[in-house]
Formats: structure tokens, sequence, C-alpha cells
């Protein structure tokens, strides 16, 4: 689970994976390894932003594991995200468990065979089991915990005989099947009788999960702010769990921009106008959460909220349990104000949406709906376009939105090639390449829609380790390199031409579950296809039809010539350099002169500049940068693969 911003201790929306930011909860996690220990299986229930990943997550952790008496080197909790998996056939989720299990396991020849087995594919079930019966003979204990399980027991490809396999493993070979789901098993086969009837779902006990308890609530203020260098006073405390209540994923938000307020104060405690301001920011995100959870809700949940006083006992404790309710009240003061305003709009109707024809800066949009998008904060501005960051309600995530410069509208052919470009770059799928989502116009003004990445750019990491004088290691150089090389290779097997690769372009998705195994703590994401496309026929550097970036650019875009995938290998040859050296190939007073020296100049021997630099490297920063676009590698993984061995060797 990511950081609600850059370098905050306060978490939002994925899951929580390192141990010291994971709060609460004990009564649960005590639960869950009663049932490891006794080779039971459990089910936990509870509402959306409750936690239950991060509680899936935690209870792997090695230290946990041996504080409850478990011993890690022999029990695998092996983590499944089902939610992906909705329409995967029987066929497919074998292969995929085992071939995630083989890459938990030591190095050794049970892990090659079920790696194998896993790549093979065309898995029968008998197979399965006497894979996992090895497992078992190894002495290893497998605990599968299946989180978004709503999305595996409404696939209609698994039957009841699918499920009674899953059965037998737990009776057999004691698997233990841990689940996470919003709806508990019974009401999710309910309208599934055959499946219903699986002795499988027999085995569950439920764990569920609702609001925190009070000493639960201070403890995550408390416990993640002393990360910080100004620490919650008591008093903040108490305001934010009466403002965002006892709710995880709420304490989260608020406790975020109590940190940043008091970040930007530099101060121990705020003074009214201050903590105000902290409130309004808070109740302003939550708005569109709070629509969510009220649009989740059943017409007969809705009309309770507004009669709280009418409800019978049952009927309270289904919002208890629903986590709406503490006690008897609305669960939190933010959220209560929402009730209210809901109860206003039903009797006199919505209001209409905030759109760009009601705001008046368009360089600050933050607070309008832009198609299905609440625009929330800033990310950043550059020459063609703004970035914010925004939420889509009806899918409840949050994005990425690029909104073009007005200027732009002034070239008559700019829309159309904006709306060509963008449905190209939407089919793009690639782990490596930001994933488009929606595009649009609002108000004569043009949007693109990315998924939000949580992370720095390349450009920003470099940046700080200058200030340190140090360099990005060579693990990492030939990782950010070979990502964005598969990326690149993608792109132009599907005919398409990035144009402007650089460190700005390359965002670090921050990956803290792969920080706790000691792995590079980011994945290299490659940013602004498509865009450099849109912005032909318009003059951006001062050199005529060229686009792009002078640092970066290739001789072959510096001279206006189209640009082809010759192009972008010789900008990642730029990136490596640079990364490498701490310096760039080429420098001049002016972008021209820049340019210049990328068409006639040889780029410095970057053994002049770096004393540990070996003669394959050198040579391969020269081919990447060839003048000749035909003598440099063919393709991006070229240049990746043969990096990795002038390190390795």
């Amino acid at each position: 689970m990511q950081p609600t911003r850059l370098n905050s201790v306060f978490f939002n929306r994925q899951r929580i994976t390192d141990p010291r930011f994971f709060c609460g909860r004990e009564r649960e996690i005590e639960a869950l390894y009663s049932a490891v220990l006794t080779k039971q299986c459990r089910a936990i229930v509870g509402e959306r932003k409750l936690g239950k990943s991060s509680l899936l997550t935690h209870i792997a952790h090695p230290d946990l594991q041996r504080k409850h008496g478990l011993d890690p080197s022999h029990t695998i909790f092996l983590y499944i995200d089902l939610e992906g998996m909705s329409n995967i056939t029987r066929d497919e989720f074998w292969p995929e468990v085992l071939d995630r299990l083989a890459a938990m396991l030591p190095q050794g020849e049970l892990r090659d065979q079920i790696g194998n087995a896993a790549v093979a594919g065309d898995m029968r079930f008998m197979q399965v089991r006497r894979l996992l019966r090895r497992l078992s003979s190894a002495d290893l204990n497998l605990v599968l915990m299946l989180d978004e399980f709503e999305s595996f027991a409404t696939n209609e490809a698994f039957d009841p005989s699918f499920y009674g396999e899953m059965r037998s493993l737990a009776g057999e070979l004691g698997v233990v099947y841990i689940t996470a789901s919003k709806r508990s098993l019974y009401e999710l086969t309910f309208q599934h009788a055959d499946t219903l009837s699986s002795p499988f779902f027999n085995i569950f006990s439920e764990v569920r999960l609702t609001l925190m308890s009070e000493d639960e609530a201070k403890r995550v203020l408390n416990n993640l702010s002393a990360h910080t260098p100004h620490p919650f006073p008591e008093d903040h405390v108490e305001r934010l769990i009466k403002v965002a209540g006892r709710h995880p994923f709420f304490l989260q938000i608020a406790g975020g921009y109590l940190e940043s307020a008091l970040a930007e104060r530099g101060g121990d405690t705020l003074d009214d106008e201050a903590w105000n301001q902290v409130r309004h920011r808070f109740l302003a995100e939550a708005e569109d959460h709070y629509r969510y959870l009220w649009n989740q809700l059943a017409d007969k949940d809705k009309s309770d909220l507004f009669h709280l006083e009418r409800l019978k006992p049952e009927e309270m404790r289904h919002l208890q349990g629903k986590a709406l309710l503490q006690d008897s009240q609305p669960f939190a003061e933010g959220f209560k104000e929402f009730l209210e305003r809901r109860d206003h709009v039903h009797a006199v109707g919505e209001p209409q949406s905030t759109s760009f024809a009601s705001a008046t800066d368009t360089d600050n949009l933050t607070g309008i709906t832009l198609g299905s998008y609440r625009v929330l904060s800033v990310l950043g501005h550059g020459g063609m376009a703004a970035v914010y960051q925004g939420y889509q309600a009806s899918l409840d995530r949050y994005v990425a939105i690029k909104v073009m410069r007005s200027v732009l509208q002034d070239d008559p052919e700019f829309a159309n090639r904006f709306k060509r470009e963008a449905e190209v770059v939407a089919k793009l799928r690639h782990p490596n390449i930001v994933q488009m989502l929606d595009f649009g116009t609002q108000d004569s003004k043009l949007y693109m829609v990315m998924e939000f990445i949580q992370g720095q750019t390349l450009k920003e990491y470099l940046r700080e380790l200058r200030k340190e004088e140090k360099r990005p290691t060579s693990k990492e150089i030939v990782f950010i390199i070979k990502s964005i090389a598969a990326a690149l290779d993608y792109a132009h097997d599907h005919a398409l031409v990035h144009r402007d690769i650089k460190p700005a372009n390359i965002m670090l998705r921050e990956e803290l579950h792969q920080a706790a195994r000691g792995e590079i703590a980011y994945t290299p994401i490659l940013t602004d296809f498509g865009v450099m496309r849109m912005m032909e026929g318009l003059q951006q550097t001062g050199t005529g039809n060229t686009i792009g970036t002078p640092d970066y650019m290739s001789p072959e875009q510096a001279r206006g010539d189209v640009a082809g995938p010759a192009s972008d290998i010789y900008s990642l040859g730029v990136v490596l350099y640079e990364m490498v050296t701490g310096k760039l190939p080429f420098t001049a007073e002016t972008p021209v002169a820049v340019l210049v020296k990328h068409i006639q100049e040889e780029p410095p021997s970057v053994r002049t500049m770096v004393n540990d630099v070996s003669d394959d490297l050198d040579a391969i920063l020269n081919r990447a940068l060839s003048k000749d676009g035909r003598k440099r590698f063919a393709r991006a993984n070229d240049l990746a693969t043969a990096l990795a061995f002038a390190y390795k060797g």
C-alpha cells in the first residue's frame, strides 16, 4: 500500500506491505494465526477500505510469524489477488498458483519441478496434488491467501467439482485457505446452490472486520506520526478521530493532511485556522469516498441512515457491520455532515456538477468534476499540459488527468491528432507502460486519463542522488534500462515510436513489498506515449518542426527528419549515459546549440569521467549514440542485454 503522498508515512489505498506501518487488528491477527497453527481455514469479511488486503500481507511477515509460534522457513504464505482473475478458466488457475509458489521457494529441485510444471501449462489436478504433496513431504506448509474472493466465487468456470478438489488439498495435505471478501462466502454463493453445496465452503469460519476500537485508532495516528519530524499532539489525534472516525482508511487520509500541515509550518502544533484548513482538505477528498460508499448501499440502508432513531437492534447491527455506524451514530463527524447534505439533496434534488464552464482558472482545476473524474490536486505543469490527481468514484480509484493547454486548441488539426493518438495509446498493454484509461473533451478542453502512479520520476531520483554525490547502482541501471527497453520494443512492435524518451518521462512506481524483500524498491514506468505525435506541426524547440527535448533528442530528430525506433534507442542511450556519469553527453547555452552537437559532435567518452567503466560499457554507449541510426542497436532489448553482460563481466 502506497503513502497518500510521496514520502508520507500515511497510506490510503493499496496494501500496507511494511510491518512498521501496520497498526491494530491484534484480535483478528491472533485468530488467523490460531487457524494456521491448527490447519483450519478462515474467511476475512469486511467492507472495502477496512484493510483486509493489508491484514493478509501483514500476517505473512516472518517476524510476526515467529512471534506467534510459526517457523517462517517451514510456512509459505502465498498471497494471490483474485481481482484480475474474474474471467480466467479453470485450466489457467493452478499454473498461475504454482508459478507464484515456485518464485517463493529456495533454489533447488523442488522449486525447479514446480516452476517447470507451471510453465508447461495444460495441468491436471492430479499433477497439482502430486507437486503439493512433495511440498508437504519437504515439511513446508502452504497457506493460500485469496484476496478479492468475490471475483473467484462468481466465476462460472469454477464448478462444485473444482471446489471439491480444493477441499481435498486442505483435508489430505493440510493446505490452509484464508479468503478476503466484502461479502460472506454464504452470501457470495447463495445464488449458486450447487456451488454452496460444495464441502469446500463448509470448512471456513469468519473473521469479521469493522471499525477500529478507540485505542487502535489512536495507535494508528500516534505510531505513524512517530516516524515523522512532528509527532501528533494528543489533542490533534482526538480531533482527527472525531472528524475521520475510527475507520482506518479515513484515518490515513486525515493523518496525511495533518502531517503535511505540520511539515509546512515547521511546528509541533496547529492553531485553529491551520486546523480548519486540514479539516477542509480532508473533507474535500473524503467527499468522493463518501459518495462511493453511499452509491453501494441498498435503498433500505440509505433510508435507515436517515432514521436511526427508529431502527430495530438487528437493523442497527447491520449498519454497524457495514462500518457505517459507531454505536448508534454515523461513524464520523465528516460522514454525519455528508448524510445531512444527502438528506437535503433527497428533498430538493441533485446539484449540478461543476465543470470547466464554472472554473475561472483553467490552470488550477482543483475541485471541479471533469467527465466522471473529480480533480483533487495539481501534480505538475508543463509546456503542453497540466497534470492533476483525480478520483473516479464509479470505480473507486485514483487517476492522473492530463489537461492540454488551451493554446493548443488554436491548431485546427490538433483535436483530430489528439483523438487518433489517444486511441492508439489506449490499446497498449505492458507492465512498464503507463495505462491510458480514458480521454475526452469538455468545454473545448482536451484531457486524457491515466493510471495514477505513486512515486517519483527518474529525473527527480537522479537529482536527489547528485545532491549526495551519488549515482544509481549498476543493478539499478541495468534494471531501469531493461524495463524501459522492454516497453519500447513492445511499442515499436505495435508501430508506435515514443519520440521523447527522457528521465522526466520515466516514473519509478513505489513497490514497498519489493523493498521488504531487499529488492529494488520501484518499477520503471514509461509515460507520455503519443504526446509528441500529437504535437507534430507545432514549433516547440525553435528549430523548425522538431518536436522533443533537446538534451535527449536523436540527430535525425534534431534535423527535423522522421523519428523511428532507432531514435528512441538513441534517447535511451542518453538516459543511460546520464545514469552512468551523472552528466549529459551534450550541453550548451541554448537548445539549438545542443541540437547541433547531437548532429555533429561525438559524445565525450564515459571513461574520462568515471573510473570504473569497462571497455564494453564504453562501446555500448558509443553504439547507442551513433549518429547513424542503422549502426545503433536493432532493438532496445539488444542494448539492455549487452548492458547486463557488460556489468556482469
